[in-house]
């Protein structure tokens, strides 16, 4: 966080260095914000501007930000909004870009006009695997095109309503406390989600976007054990029959459910994500070391 302090008005204000730091209400305006950046809706300078009142919970006293910055008697902004500058880091090819290391969500409760909806937990911890291959067409799709219909598709996967709790009385304790995913139900979701502010939206994607980085290079502790989860996606000496390099969650959920691991395909969808997870990079370390094996042993015998 930044910490500006106005000492003429007894002041400490708290700024978010990155959109992992914000609240809810951040999150959501900074996303719209950026979603209007992204489409050349505003320039720099005006996000830069519109950035550092949201994140400071200011109001403009007039509806354009230019005319308020002269009313301004205890700061400058201009100096300020330099702080929105943390928000972005240089990729590899030099351009500059949203930073993404959170994968904490800020909207998880989205309210409807008649009913609420709740997504992902933390980590995406309540996501089956199911909802998680089919998000991920939306996500590639959207990447692909653009078409923001394919933004409400990824928002109405995960959000649903909450099951009631009388049903819950007959099933087995589970922390989610959603209705279960039901694929033919996302595209009517997905017209409801549509009058939801660009903000929220564009802002689920991003948190998406950042769990997907997050993936490449994980490591996480399983029995405590840990494991790094940037085997899965490093195609370095590959061979052409492995399925997993490019990460074909649809042929895995096929593939494990031949195994038999998990039972059927049906029921490979319903597991956790995690699971599969854990379980894709059993196999995958199970190859690695058959790789290995196989490669020790033809040197040794030359």
């Amino acid at each position: 966080m930044h910490t500006i302090e106005i000492p003429e008005k007894k002041l400490k204000i708290n700024v978010p260095e990155d959109l992992g730091e914000c609240n809810d209400v951040q999150y959501i305006n900074m996303c719209q914000l950026l979603f209007k950046y992204d489409n050349d809706q505003i320039t720099w300078t005006e996000f830069k501007t519109h950035s550092i009142y949201y994140l400071m919970n200011m109001v403009p006293k007039n509806k354009s930000l230019g005319e308020d910055l002269d009313t301004l008697k205890y700061a400058n902004i201009s100096m300020l909004a330099e702080l929105v500058e943390s928000f972005f880091e240089v990729n590899d090819e030099g351009q500059k870009v949203i930073k993404q290391y959170y994968i904490n969500n800020p909207i998880y409760k989205i309210r409807g006009a008649f009913k609420n909806y709740y997504g992902t937990s933390d980590e995406f911890n309540n996501v089956k695997s199911a909802e998680y291959v089919d998000a991920l067409g939306h996500f590639a799709d959207f990447n692909e095109t653009h078409d923001i219909n394919y933004l409400y598709l990824l928002l109405a996967t995960f959000y649903r309503e909450k099951e009631s709790w009388f049903s819950r009385l007959f099933k087995p304790f589970s922390t989610d406390k959603r209705i279960a995913y039901n694929a033919e139900r996302v595209p009517e979701l997905a017209k409801t989600f549509k009058y939801q502010p660009i903000g929220l939206v564009y802002g689920f994607y991003l948190l998406f976007a950042s769990f997907q980085k997050y993936l490449g290079s994980a490591k996480i502790y399983v029995q405590g054990n840990e494991i790094d989860l940037s085997i899965l996606f490093n195609n370095a000496e590959e061979t052409t029959e492995s399925e997993l390099p490019g990460l074909n969650f649809k042929s895995i959920l096929y593939t494990i459910s031949e195994s038999g691991t998990f039972g059927s395909l049906k029921e490979v969808e319903k597991i956790p994500l995690w699971e599969l997870i854990i379980r894709m990079y059993d196999i995958r370390k199970r190859d690695l070391d058959a790789q290995a094996n196989l490669k020790s042993q033809t040197n040794a015998t030359n």
